[in-house]
């Protein structure tokens, strides 16, 4: 019987040992595993249970104008100021009635509306990062940080600001930031770009974001078991974005934007031997600075909405009739093609009467009696192109016109272009089911009827006949420098886009046409600049306006100096809408650009 019972004992026992030595034996393989295999992964994850990571944003790239080292101006166009923004992730809170109770308390002190913020947060997944409020004082910051009882998992993010220093001056050209949308991030998450940054929307800020947003950095804030913030420690330095130098010039800039005043239009500077552009101007304009803010959807909103659309680029969105300055095409493809010549002589009793079943008069804004090709251009005369363009024939006017392109986009730098328009046979009768009548022939001609062109086309046209018929595609920056300036990242180089070959007594002729227009024709008003001045005005009727009396775009093309090396030479082209005649409205914006750019020591 006691045999029995050791027996029975012995059993028990090895039968626990086993167990025990079975648990211990787990826990050492737990032990081993949480230690060596996982050992990394779960330090991490032990840290990240009393730390917060939060975005530092990284300061964009400043914009300078082209005088950037050099003394002068040396206007910084673009730059940043520091800043707070106030963040929470919706995840973090554990129920739904404490999430909405620490943001009534915050909407409080931020001056926010709570609705507003609610549906922003929830309209986002829970896990993303979103921006309560930005551009929030230090103060502000301090007063959250010292109640995190009251507004736990709430956090704050150093946050430069962007500012834009000269307004609206730069505005069409450089364009604006704004937060990165659903649609923008889907596309852009594979590049680097996080949900909550903001981006280029408009302008150089798009064109050139990749280089001038930098990288964003991090800081690691140690908290207690209640979220409250114990110390921080920067876990990752930001890298600010590239410095931008562009080859718009402040001066010239400032003395085309003022010239302008409340008048609707545009106004291109460009250097005919490089492309660069020296000033970009459209009117209506807008400011930067009051939409990059995060709640900026009524002022966008208000402004798109704006019948004047503040927002439309016209030196390279907008096309319209080029009037009497496509006088010097139907000059140059009846000269190269050996269908006039410059002495030819034409009379003009200020009407054209084209000949058919049914007569039609083309008219003149004058009586101009006879003239050859210098003083039809100086005049301005239409009679004299109504019979130069019958006699050269819609087909070789039309190439001449493609040959500038006019009909394509120039490839500048900045996103929005639309090409021009120069119509064909082909076209009309597809669109309109008719063919090609001798009147459209007169219209082209004086650059009338179907025919629309781009400013920042013209102004590569004038550039096309300073440059003896080379052309450069326009660019808008210069170099591209390190976040500290200290080294130059990227210069930009001429490119070819186009060579009309074009004979030297043409453009002699057509360029002292443009002259005359100055000494003695419609461009009189610049006879008195220090420099001298090539120049052709033109007056487009317009098809909605057409009986009143602003109902016709001005427009002004011309370059400085006269007969001067070409690389010294500067193209200028105004553009007003409504303007009533070129030389009334155009002329004047011109006159004031050049004498700048004189002061400037453009000519010397």
């Amino acid at each position: 019987m006691r045999a029995r019972m050791l027996e029975a004992f012995r059993t028990r026992m090895y039968f626990f040992m086993g167990i025990a030595v079975l648990v211990f034996s787990l826990l050492l393989i737990q032990l081993i595993n949480l230690q060596l295999v996982h050992g990394k992964e779960y330090r991490i994850k032990s840290r990240l249970n009393m730390e917060n990571c939060i975005p530092i944003s990284a300061s964009r790239g400043e914009v300078y104008d082209r005088n950037f080292g050099q003394g002068g101006t040396n206007a910084v166009i673009v730059s940043n100021r520091p800043s707070f923004n106030i963040t929470t992730v919706r995840s973090k809170f554990n129920d739904r009635a404490h999430f909405e109770k620490v943001i009534t308390s915050l909407s409080s002190i931020l001056g926010i509306e709570k609705k507003q913020v609610l549906m922003e947060i929830r309209s986002r997944r829970p896990w993303e990062r979103v921006v309560i409020k930005e551009d929030v004082s230090f103060d502000t910051v301090v007063k959250i940080a010292s109640h995190q009882d009251r507004f736990p998992n709430i956090e704050w993010e150093d946050a430069p600001v962007r500012v834009y220093n000269y307004g609206s001056m730069f505005a069409h050209v450089v364009g604006y930031i704004g937060s990165i949308s659903r649609d923008e991030y889907d596309r852009l998450k594979g590049r680097g770009y996080k949900h909550y940054q903001k981006i280029g929307k408009s302008g150089i800020e798009k064109r050139y974001d990749s280089l001038l947003r930098g990288e964003d950095g991090f800081v690691r804030r140690i908290v207690d078991v209640k979220n409250r913030t114990e110390g921080e420690e920067i876990g990752l330095k930001p890298k600010s974005g590239s410095n931008i130098v562009m080859t718009l010039d402040y001066g010239v800039q400032e003395a085309a934007f003022s010239a302008m005043g409340d008048l609707k239009g545009t106004v291109v500077v460009l250097k005919p031997a490089t492309g660069e552009i020296i000033a970009m101007v459209s009117k209506p304009d807008y400011d930067p600075n009051l939409i990059i803010s995060k709640n900026n959807t009524e002022t966008i909103r208000r402004l798109s909405g704006n019948k004047n659309r503040p927002f439309l680029n016209r030196a390279i969105q907008s096309k319209y009739p080029p009037a009497s300055t496509f006088k010097l095409v139907t000059a140059i493809a009846a000269l190269e093609t050996e269908k006039s010549y410059p002495s030819k002589h034409y009379f003009c009793p200020g009407k054209y009467t084209l000949k058919g079943y049914r007569d039609r008069d083309f008219y003149c804004y004058e009586a101009h009696g006879s003239l050859d090709l210098y003083h039809a251009i100086a005049k301005s005369c239409s009679v004299y192109f109504y019979q130069l363009g019958y006699k050269t024939g819609p087909t070789i006017i039309l190439k001449y016109a493609d040959y500038f392109g006019l009909n394509s986009k120039t490839g500048i730098d900045v996103p929005g272009e639309v090409p021009g328009f120069v119509p064909s046979k082909r076209w009309k009768l597809r669109t309109f089911g008719q063919q090609w009548y001798d009147g459209d022939t007169l219209n082209l001609s004086i650059g009338q009827g179907f025919l629309n062109v781009t400013p920042i086309g013209m102004a590569n046209f004038i550039c096309g006949i300073v440059n003896n018929g080379i052309v450069y595609r326009p660019y808008l920056i210069k170099e591209v420098r390190s976040a500290d300036n200290s080294r130059i990242e990227r210069t930009a180089d001429k490119e070819k886009i186009r060579e009309i070959p074009l004979s030297p007594l043409t453009l002699n002729a057509v360029k002292k046409g443009m002259r005359l227009s100055v000494t003695s024709g419609t461009s009189m008003r610049l006879g008195y600049l220090k420099v001298p001045v090539a120049g052709k005005t033109g007056t487009a009727q317009t098809r909605s306006r057409r009986n009143e009396d602003a109902s016709q775009h001005a427009w002004f093309v011309g370059y400085a100096p006269y007969a001067g090396p070409s690389e010294k030479s500067v193209a200028v082209v105004v553009m007003v809408e409504y303007g009533i005649a070129g030389a009334v409205s155009a002329v004047p914006i011109a006159e004031r650009v050049f004498a700048r750019m004189y002061n400037s020591g453009y000519f010397n």
